[in-house]
């Protein structure tokens, strides 16, 4: 199982300036993490996993929005979208739902990132463990990830 350590590392590494920050409890949801922090749903960007037409990808959005089912499906040109069940998160990425963190993941995949969520200078989201978020410039996130941004929410 990965960690906040390698979210770390791997931040580390590609020289993008970060803070790890351990919460009190476990978030799980965006619009949580956002309580706890004293922030905005917006300004907290959840990472939701896919299966299109059979192959995984992750969509980043602000935490107060939600997937467009019919815009994403036209923006990867597939015809089918499932979402995996925890156990098949855990597996594709390495990390337990609702602690995700949009990098480090086990598995390489393509990645997009909704124009809504760069709204914000800095955004938090999951950090990798139960407890942990990550905060980072939305810019250095879009580049670490190597996320396409698109237009993908409600």
């Amino acid at each position: 199982m990965l960690s906040s350590v390698d979210v770390h590392n791997c931040l580390q590494t590609a020289n993008i300036p970060h803070e790890l920050r351990r919460v009190p409890e476990p978030a799980r949801t965006a619009p949580r993490a956002a309580a706890m922090l004293g922030l905005q749903p917006h300004q907290v960007i959840k990472s939701i996993f896919f299966f299109a037409d059979g192959k995984p990808v992750m969509v980043m959005i602000p935490g107060d929005r939600m997937v467009d089912y019919s815009k994403l499906k036209a923006e990867l040109q597939v015809m089918r979208l499932r979402m995996p069940n925890a156990e098949e998160v855990r597996q594709l990425t390495g990390y337990l739902v609702g602690c995700t963190p949009p990098i480090a993941l086990e598995n390489d995949l393509p990645k997009y990132i909704d124009l809504h969520a760069l709204r914000e200078d800095v955004v938090y989201t999951g950090g990798g463990e139960p407890d942990m978020i990550l905060k980072i410039r939305s810019y250095d996130l879009v580049r670490v990830a190597d996320a396409e941004i698109v237009d993908v929410i409600r």
